[in-house]
């Protein structure tokens, strides 16, 4: 599983070496690509609706990495807590995101469950939504559909070790956290020390 940061600049280069860190971007607040390939960690891009989404500043974030090696996925545009309204973004940017050449994320909301999801539109599930439907047995079915079909998933707002050993029994490649960004010099060798030491003991845990 890879922890994605976003800044922490400093802190991260010094841990780069793990195999379990890597970068992640985001319209408000955005490394340069420069940065990031200097470290040559895998990455992703987030659209940053979490805080107020703003399309134009995403464009221009999407323009700058445009052909950039490395990249995981980018979020497609969504309203938190809203499944049916963030299907309607995906089908309007999902689109766009592509014409970039990038991988896209669709992030999972509450009420997903009972809707048409396009599988074969997106390289990534994020499983955002309210932190109820995040850890409910709904997201969690829905993240092993995407596994079953090939899909990247990642969980967003892990800002604990309890978080992130529930990511692990999601099964998710990568998490994220403002926490880590806020606190680098703490929270990312203590989560980078789970990672490398506890074995996903909780894997399948509850199918």
């Amino acid at each position: 599983m890879l922890l994605l940061v976003n800044g922490a600049t400093k802190t991260v280069k010094n841990y780069a070496y793990s195999k379990h860190l890597g970068h992640l971007l985001n319209p408000r607040k955005m490394n340069s690509v420069e940065m990031v390939n200097s470290t040559g960690l895998w990455w992703a891009a987030d659209n940053d609706a979490f805080n107020g989404f703003n399309s134009d500043e995403f464009i221009k974030m999407l323009e700058k990495i445009q052909g950039q090696e490395k990249c995981l996925w980018v979020t497609s545009p969504d309203v938190v807590g809203n499944a049916k309204a963030t299907l309607a973004l995906f089908n309007q940017w999902e689109p766009i995101i592509h014409d970039y050449g990038l991988p896209v994320a669709l992030v999972g909301q509450d009420g997903l469950e009972s809707l048409k999801i396009p599988w074969d539109k997106f390289e990534a599930f994020f499983i955002g939504g309210s932190t109820e439907w995040k850890l409910s047995m709904d997201a969690y079915k829905l993240a092993q559909e995407a596994k079953r079909r090939g899909k990247w998933v990642h969980m967003g707002r892990v800002n604990s070790l309890r978080r992130l050993r529930y990511a692990q029994m999601f099964e998710c490649d990568s998490v994220d956290g403002s926490g880590f960004s806020r606190f680098p010099d703490t929270k990312i060798p203590d989560a980078l020390k789970l990672l490398e030491t506890e074995p996903n003991y909780m894997k399948g845990l509850l199918a």
